[in-house]
């Protein structure tokens, strides 16, 4: 079974967030976004199409919005080498996003060529707006341009955003997705604190679950408790998605604070972790079964994002690529006092998007 995931260097894989309030952070946006692209081994011209991609995002930010941030990393867990951008704000908002997508208009007396030019260069692109809310403009840019209807091996569509507390650069949370087009098994982890020494329990519980990642939830979970022993422990999650004729199972099994849950309008249901810390004391491995159909999302985070968010706050955003609901809540949900990772899937439709 492939593993789509970025090799984990001290915690992660972590998303690259660049705050936006000004046409000086441009530069910076732009250059992050390179890193990535250097990082995944895209060609020149590649290259030179993330660079617009990145400038015309985080100009619109600079220029329009409210709290943009620029987020970018790689592709690798959609199961293609490429670059991830983000771009969100908290408003304001745009009333008729059809007209601005068309060159030439603007509510900010420039050319106007913003959104255009990114739906014209972008691999794949996928907008949320809400007026007086905000604008969540997600692009990725692939090593190679994808063929039009070719399916991907893959049974989910991932979205994820991995933010190191402020003031750090190990994150102490850590992530990881293994899937065919017919199972397909996720790891949370949040070591405990933050800072150098959670990345390392973060980094063992990684390295831990892709040597088991074939056995059940319960099985990888006991597998990293021993394994983290030899670090300060860890809050985790794991889930087991298996392909049905109606849908998906979603197996999990927690310990600690991790929250995981399956989300659709209206209705939320928890798969619940068991209390104690991975690597120190667990006094049970339990595994909850829930099915998973077509409309819902399974959404996964660490208690760096608070949990009293609400899918429905969020109207029509199910329907959206998942890293459009993953930035949504650490944009609104984040609680700044240590490492945020926020993970959405929903299962996929077949084909390129």
């Amino acid at each position: 079974m492939p593993s789509f995931t970025s090799p984990s260097a001290r915690g992660g894989p972590v998303t690259e967030r660049i705050v936006i309030d000004d046409l000086s952070q441009v530069g910076s946006a732009r250059r992050a976004a390179d890193a990535v692209a250097r990082a995944c081994e895209l060609d020149d011209t590649r290259r030179g199409i993330v660079g617009i991609v990145a400038t015309e995002a985080a100009t619109n930010l600079a220029r329009h919005a409210r709290a943009g941030a620029f987020l970018t990393q790689s592709t690798s867990h959609c199961g293609v080498a490429g670059v991830e951008l983000i771009a969100v704000d908290a408003g304001p908002g745009m009333h008729d996003l059809d007209r601005a997508f068309s060159d030439g208009f603007s509510t900010g007396g420039t050319q106007g060529t913003g959104l255009g030019a990114i739906r014209r260069q972008a691999d794949e692109l996928d907008v949320y707006t809400v007026p007086g809310q905000g604008t969540i403009v997600l692009a990725r840019v692939f090593a190679q341009p994808p063929v039009r209807g070719a399916a991907r091996d893959v049974l989910v569509d991932v979205g994820a955003v991995c933010l190191p507390v402020g003031g750090e650069t190990a994150c102490g949370d850590g992530w990881a997705v293994v899937q065919t087009a017919e199972r397909a098994v996720v790891l949370l982890v949040d070591g405990l604190g933050h800072g150098v020494s959670a990345a390392e329990a973060a980094d063992v519980a990684i390295a831990t679950f892709r040597t088991h990642v074939v056995r059940s939830p319960s099985e990888i979970v006991t597998a990293v408790h021993e394994a983290l022993r030899a670090t300060r422990g860890a809050a985790l999650g794991v889930a087991a998605v298996t392909a049905t004729g109606e849908g998906a199972t979603v197996r999990f099994c927690g310990v600690g604070n991790t929250v995981a849950a399956l989300v659709s309008e209206g209705a939320r249901h928890a798969l619940p972790s068991m209390n104690g810390t991975a690597g120190l004391q667990v006094r049970s491995m339990q595994e909850f079964t829930q099915p998973w159909t077509a409309g819902t999302m399974l959404v996964m985070h660490t208690d760096g994002i608070t949990t009293r968010w609400r899918a429905d706050a969020y109207r029509g955003i199910l329907v959206r690529d998942p890293a459009i609901l993953a930035a949504a809540l650490q944009r609104d949900h984040m609680r700044g006092r240590d490492d945020a990772t926020v993970l959405a899937f929903r299962l996929h439709s077949g084909g390129s998007r």
